[in-house]
């Protein structure tokens, strides 16, 4: 026989529930002439559709395999969604470790968090179909990001560059041959996306230089405090 505490649904359990009540509310409000507690209840339900799927959405991303980072600690997920990328390969130009036209792009996700922006491979899931399965393949700190926008003619593309001492030769796949490697005190590139539309591609440089921004300007705030002290 169950304990009591065996058949309470537990907390977490209690937010995809929360949807069926408010959306009551709201709507017998509606019918009795509250227009104002009508809103006001779905707004609530909006919030906690919100919460309900970000919640999903984390329990998804926390399923990443061979991921060394402890993504709970990277701060809020901001943005993620399908790219597709290219292995870096080819002759070295500028800086930069090309990749050839030959090459087929792979789909990949992005993840754009508070701390850091993380680059899978996925693979289909036959169980979950809105939640492919997701494989590590590189990350870069959002303090050591430079955003490139404009790749030559390819108007959807934009790549992720690591500012400061790097080595030139990893791919966007983050593999590398040691006899490759080649020190770069400016930037080399880490990631190379490529969006579906050039509008995708806008909004996630917006969304990655805001963060970069808000991280330096947060650095300096706290540079600035640290040298007036006495």
């Amino acid at each position: 026989m169950l304990r009591i505490d065996g058949m309470l649904i537990k907390p977490i359990q209690r937010l995809t529930r929360y949807h069926m009540f408010l959306s009551s509310l709201s709507k017998t409000c509606k019918e009795l002439g509250y227009t104002e507690a009508s809103h006001e209840y779905s707004a609530a339900l909006e919030s906690i559709l919100s919460a309900a799927n970000h919640t999903n959405t984390m329990m998804w991303i926390g399923k990443m395999e061979n991921c060394p980072l402890d993504l709970s600690g990277q701060g809020q997920l901001l943005k993620h969604g399908k790219v597709l990328t290219k292995c870096l390969a080819g002759s070295l130009k500028k800086g930069r470790r090309w990749s050839t036209r030959s090459q087929k792009p792979s789909p990949c996700y992005l993840f754009l968090f508070q701390q850091t922006v993380v680059l899978c491979r996925t693979s289909e899931n036959c169980v979950e179909q809105n939640s492919p399965h997701l494989y590590y393949l590189n990350h870069i700190s959002v303090n050591q990001v430079r955003i490139r926008d404009t790749i030559a003619d390819n108007l959807n593309t934009f790549e992720v560059h690591k500012l400061e001492n790097i080595k030139v030769g990893i791919s966007v796949m983050g593999q590398s041959k040691p006899s490759e490697h080649k020190k770069d005190t400016k930037s080399g590139v880490i990631m190379r996306i490529e969006c579906e539309s050039e509008n995708v591609k806008d909004d996630w440089v917006r969304a990655v230089n805001s963060e970069v921004k808000q991280l330096r300007s947060m650095a300096r705030s706290l540079a600035s405090q640290f040298t007036s002290l006495p």
